[in-house]
């Protein structure tokens, strides 16, 4: 069966990642797959496609209506039957295409979760019409469509993201002092940079012990980072608080690391946080979305509002002072809390299953 795989570009991301594999699952399979970019940026993860016999196509067209007419053009050419749309950019774009071309079966995926509808969200839910399966990757996402979009929820299913449990695996560590702190994250206003820079300013203050390294910088630095790398210079954090670029490598950030810590205002399921648990780090993050199934508060880490820096940084006491031994017994349970909720073999049957529906 021909499968095409859309998403913008393949720079470095979680989303990105969980495409890629699943791409190569699907040939696994024996199906023809295909991934479909429309934007021009380095592709950073066709490496983890391993070999799969998996083509890859980009659209050439700059406009939105460029892009879309060229993607019914060439779905519709090369005989896609089914058409999986990674977020909402592309999953927008997919939907206007299957208006132009109706040939195919479409199912389009929610990556985050949303607090409220803004008019750009009221115009995408309305396009979902258009998809066969709405395809959440945490189970916040469905209960809001549920509330606010009742006549779309009965085809809304909820499938979290998968953890590679063998490339994420705990090794042998010995915590040190000060306690290092990884984030992995996109730089941006969503991910609460600024406010983990003010918590950290509390933690310094009180005299704490503790590295931070955030990975996640790509390109060139925009507004927002510039400002969080003046904030690390005036709170006096300049060898406590660094950011660095992304890296592809990251499983061994987090094995380098003591903690694993996700300040983000919002999340889907957040790959970051599968991945440290799977890594066997304790997990400091905030309590929105689907992180309280996954942190659990006192067994394998704890949780903070992120609009509360001093809550942020209360967390992250907590963490820093747990003794060597607790930390690694966090650690196992968060390991245990992986196996459990992010096998990428229940992500793949789930994806196949809807695919073999008729």
């Amino acid at each position: 069966m021909r499968i095409t795989c859309l998403i913008k570009s393949l720079c470095l991301g979680g989303a990105e990642r969980q495409l890629l594999l699943l791409a190569s699952a699907l040939a696994g399979e024996g199906h023809d797959v295909e991934i479909m970019t429309y934007r021009d940026e380095p592709v950073f993860l066709k490496g983890k496609l391993n070999g799969s016999p998996v083509s890859m196509y980009r659209i050439q067209a700059s406009s939105d209506w460029g892009i879309i007419s060229e993607m019914a053009r060439h779905l519709k050419q090369s005989g896609c039957r089914i058409l999986i749309a990674f977020m909402t950019g592309a999953s927008t774009k997919a939907c206007a295409a299957h208006i132009l071309y109706p040939g195919f079966r479409l199912f389009v995926s929610e990556r985050n979760m949303n607090k409220r509808l803004l008019p750009h969200d009221r115009f995408r839910f309305l396009l979902y019409r258009q998809a066969e399966k709405v395809i959440c990757n945490n189970y916040s996402q469905q209960d809001f469509i549920k509330r606010k979009y009742p006549s779309l929820y009965p085809r809304t299913v909820t499938i979290p993201n998968f953890a590679d449990l063998e490339e994420f695996s705990p090794a042998p560590h010995k915590a040190g002092v000060p306690r290092r702190i990884v984030v992995t994250a996109r730089v941006c206003p969503r991910k609460n940079a600024l406010g983990l820079i003010r918590a950290a300013k509390i933690l310094s203050d009180k005299g704490e012990k503790f590295k931070i390294d955030w990975y996640g910088l790509s390109g060139e630095e925009d507004s927002y980072t510039l400002r969080c790398q003046d904030a690390i210079r005036e709170n006096d954090l300049v060898g406590k608080f660094k950011f660095h670029r992304a890296v592809e490598n990251v499983a061994g950030k987090y094995r380098e690391a003591d903690i694993f810590c996700l300040p983000s205002f919002y999340e889907g399921t957040s790959n970051s946080l599968a991945e440290a648990l799977s890594c066997g780090l304790p997990v400091v993050c905030s309590a929105v979305s689907d992180n309280v199934r996954y942190a659990l508060e006192g067994r394998n880490g704890f949780l903070f509002n992120p609009r509360k820096p001093k809550e942020i940084a209360g967390a992250l006491s907590k963490a820093i002072h747990l003794q060597d031994d607790t930390l690694e017994s966090f650690g196992a349970e968060s390991r245990k809390v992986a196996q459990e909720s992010f096998r990428k073999e229940n992500f793949i049957r789930k994806y196949s299953d809807l695919i073999t529906e008729e």
